[in-house]
């Protein structure tokens, strides 16, 4: 159902009405209308409300059907309009030439040879002009094939034949760039835990690629390089560096007209992180804001640069903006169709947003209140984070603990903060990239140790707050997620609610004494 959901959305953000593919009509009532209709407006989310909606459960006829529909909706790709602001000249280019080579292939494949042709040889040129490797190959093989065998012209058979050699080069090189990309980035897909091996590894690649990158000056070649050298300095958690190369990155791709804007929307994103740990966040909105316009909305880096500018809102302590951010994105049509591990982000987003709600920091709307949200469901919906045992299961722990503050079940409270020393002492230690994290639950430790009494708890965290203080934020490849609000902001809130426990017990005290002193049979029992 996700990959229907995708189509649909693709095709309805393309000015549906344009695309006569699927026979639109304003009052069709075929099957087809009804189902893009529902599916459109998620009133249909599963196969089996499909199927019992459309053919009254019976899934064959069902199954028959989606396929056709899928069909449909695959040859509307074909239609989507192009004049729209978010498409560049690259952009369009890539649309068009790969349109044209599946045109070309098929026109081929029906010994429609001079057509083919034709269609090649107005498709090569803006293929190489953008740098569509993959086209200029097929294109260029297609006419040698051409002008060699079929028409006898060796001048331009040598031409041809020369393009498609040295296309094929280029390829293999992209190809390898690629490669050693995504094994670098693979080990972070599920853990956010910090991996110094990979630096070591991704310095290996660059040096590697170094001859091939400046043989090969083109994009998607350019895109990983820089990509690997990102990694290579954000791994060993090198700030400055990061920023540099996110810098050039963004200099050399603004400067090539082959350049989608994606390619320098995530190093836009990357930048924004890196002026954010640095405390540059004025600079950081206004890089926001730029990767913000060059994105499509509801793209898979749409989400990726709401969710960097998300944690900029949490370490301004512009928490109301966090919010807004928060409820744009969760409220998008294409939510649903994050991958999973994407999507448990956002529900820790969510669980940072109720306890500042809860920590009065954040205003919520009737329908938005904070009891909607159940801290033990919120232990079960981030599943890949609870097994990331040095990353991302340090802020669900860290939540969890903070919230029960707020609501005053110190011995809930106690036995959370109790785990979370069995917890630092089995996966975090001292003097490693999780220094930062050891030093916070130390700090919280000091807690239980003081009876939830701030003043105590305060004077025992000194020592640790000191230490991790002098430590700075570690980056790795995504560096903002494990630390999304900074753990000196949240011991704030921990020693607030603290503080707010203590009002509550003096405040009930108070009251009981004084209900008790106006009843004059208790006052008969006091001595004189």
């Amino acid at each position: 159902m996700k990959a229907l959901k995708e189509l649909i959305h693709l095709i309805t953000r393309y000015k549906r009405r344009q695309i006569e593919i699927l026979g639109y009509s304003e009052d069709s009532t075929s099957r087809y209308e009804v189902f893009y209709d529902r599916i459109e407006k998620g009133k249909l989310n599963t196969d089996e409300e499909a199927a019992a909606y459309l053919f009254g459960g019976k899934f064959d006829q069902y199954l028959n059907f989606k396929n056709s529909f899928k069909r449909r909706l695959v040859n509307s790709v074909f239609f989507i309009d192009l004049k729209q602001p978010e498409f560049n000249e690259a952009q369009m280019a890539y649309v068009n030439c790969w349109k044209n080579m599946a045109a070309v292939k098929l026109l081929q494949g029906r010994a429609a040879k001079h057509a083919a042709t034709d269609l090649a040889k107005k498709t090569i040129g803006p293929a190489i002009k953008y740098e569509l490797t993959e086209v200029v190959l097929e294109m260029a093989r297609i006419l040698k094939s051409y002008y060699g065998p079929f028409d006898g012209d060796r001048k331009k058979w040598d031409y041809y034949d020369q393009l498609a050699k040295d296309s094929a080069e280029t390829l293999t090189a992209i190809l390898k760039a690629e490669s050693m990309y995504e094994e670098l980035v693979i080990p972070y897909v599920k853990s956010r835990s910090s991996k110094p091996w990979i630096g070591e590894q991704a310095k290996k690649f660059l040096r590697e690629l170094e001859p091939l990158a400046h043989k090969y000056p083109v994009y998607r070649l350019q895109l990983y390089y820089h990509l690997i050298a990102r990694i290579e300095r954000a791994s060993v958690h090198d700030y400055k560096g990061t920023e540099e190369v996110c810098r050039r990155a963004i200099q050399f791709f603004e400067g090539k007209s082959s350049t989608p804007k994606i390619g320098v929307a995530v190093f836009c994103h990357t930048l924004v992180v890196c002026l954010t740990m640095t405390g540059k966040y004025e600079e950081a909105e206004r890089v926001a804001q730029k990767a913000s316009n060059l994105v499509e909305e509801g793209t898979t880096n749409w989400f990726k640069g709401k969710e960097q500018h998300l944690v900029l809102k949490f370490y301004q302590r512009d928490y109301t903006g966090a919010f807004d951010i928060f409820k744009k994105v969760t409220g998008h049509q294409s939510f649903p169709l994050l991958a999973g591990i994407e999507q448990e982000s956002w529900k820790l987003y969510e669980g940072y947003i109720h306890l500042l709600a809860k920590a009065g920091k954040i205003q919520l709307q009737e329908n938005e209140k904070s009891s909607s949200f159940r801290l033990a469901k919120f232990l079960n919906d981030v599943p890949e984070f609870s097994k990331d045992k040095r990353g991302m299961n340090v802020p669900v722990l860290i939540i969890h603990a903070l919230f029960l503050l707020y609501l005053h079940r110190h011995d809930e409270g106690y036995d959370r903060i109790l785990a979370l020393e069995k917890y630092a002492s089995r996966h975090l230690k001292e003097g490693d990239d999780t220094f930062r994290t050891w030093c916070f639950l130390q700090a919280l430790l000091q807690i239980k140790k003081a009876d939830f009494r701030r003043k105590e708890a305060q004077s025992g965290a000194e020592e640790w707050l000191r230490r991790m203080g002098a430590v700075p934020v570690m980056l790795s490849d995504e560096p903002h997620e494990v630390e999304a609000i900074p753990y000196e902001h949240l011991w704030e809130m921990a020693m607030e609610a603290l503080e707010r426990g203590g009002v509550e017990i003096e405040s009930s005290i108070e009251n009981l004494t004084d209900s008790l002193l106006s009843k004059p049979e208790f006052c008969s029992q006091l001595p004189s």
